[in-house]
């Protein structure tokens, strides 16, 4: 009786043992399976945000070519422009084209933002450096030369209106490389800053621009008159109330001008050029915008 009563309470651990050992074996396994999960959950962003940085890292190399092209058939002095599109977007090869000039007293890396954001609306861009100034130079034709080298300010004056001579061939010479990148149906527009708007208003005047952006606009009289010749061209007018010369030109070409897609921004302070388009962080924007409503 004993004996079997031992072999009752035997048999009964036994069994307990065996319940334990096999919650043991399932709560291991959902354990393994959870850490399994988890290193998972970990590894796949990481393998996800190295494929988006990678795609990125491929756009943006796509993004940006540096070319050079001559001024003139019969001379050798290469023009250096920043040639801009997205190769990722279906329709870039059908879409419109811009090129963007900068001022007096800067170069074509000071307007990236404003180029890449424009190329961004799929457009094809065109960043030119003028005669002279960035990487469009030579011996003979440097800003930076004549600057170094002036005498006195009327020599200072000189040579660089020397330079500036060529501008017009020179723009020509980037409007007829951009307009072999761009398909023959669609057109091209111009984004002009500071004293390089007169030189957008020459090119105008040679060939079919289907809108212009004019910031703070540096002009003559005769170059205002130049413009007032022209066929009422979309215009998109920025300036400073403070700066008196270039508001003063863009309120009187934005009086005149008849087009009912033209516009007029003005802001607060003094400031010229890129100097407002760091200042406004949504300009480039609006101008990207603009240009593409405008080409359409």
């Amino acid at each position: 009786m004993i004996v079997k009563m031992m072999q009752q309470k035997l048999m009964k651990i036994v069994a307990t043992a065996k319940i334990k050992q096999a919650c043991y074996f399932c709560l291991l396994a959902v354990h393994s399976f959870s850490m399994s999960a988890n290193a998972q959950s970990v590894s796949l962003p990481n393998t996800f945000a190295e494929k988006a940085a990678a795609e990125q890292d491929t756009i943006k190399a796509k993004l940006q070519y540096q070319v050079k092209f001559k001024a003139r058939a019969d001379h050798d002095f290469l023009l250096t422009a920043d040639y801009r599109f997205l190769p990722n977007k279906a329709s870039a090869q059908h879409m419109p084209g811009v090129i963007v000039l900068h001022d007096c007293h800067s170069d074509r890396t000071k307007y990236k933002t404003l180029s890449i954001s424009i190329a961004q609306q799929g457009l094809h861009t065109l960043s030119l450096d003028l005669r002279g100034y960035g990487n469009s130079v030579d011996q003979g034709y440097s800003h930076l030369a004549v600057k170094k080298n002036a005498k006195d300010i009327v020599s200072y004056q000189t040579e660089v209106a020397v330079l500036m001579s060529y501008w017009s061939e020179d723009l020509l010479a980037a409007y007829n490389f951009l307009r072999s990148k761009v398909d023959n149906s669609q057109g091209i527009s111009i984004v002009a800053n500071g004293c390089a708007g007169a030189y957008a208003v020459a090119l105008a005047e040679n060939v079919h621009i289907n809108s212009m952006v004019l910031l703070t606009p540096e002009m003559s009289y005769a170059d205002k008159e130049r413009y007032k010749n022209l066929v009422d061209i979309p215009s998109y007018f920025i300036s400073s109330a403070q700066h008196a010369m270039s508001y003063a030109t863009a309120q009187e070409l934005f009086t005149w001008n008849g087009s009912k897609d033209s516009k007029q921004q003005v802001y607060k302070g003094d400031r010229q050029n890129y100097q407002i388009i760091n200042a406004n962080k949504y300009l480039v924007d609006d101008i990207a915008l603009w240009l593409k409503f405008t080409l359409r």
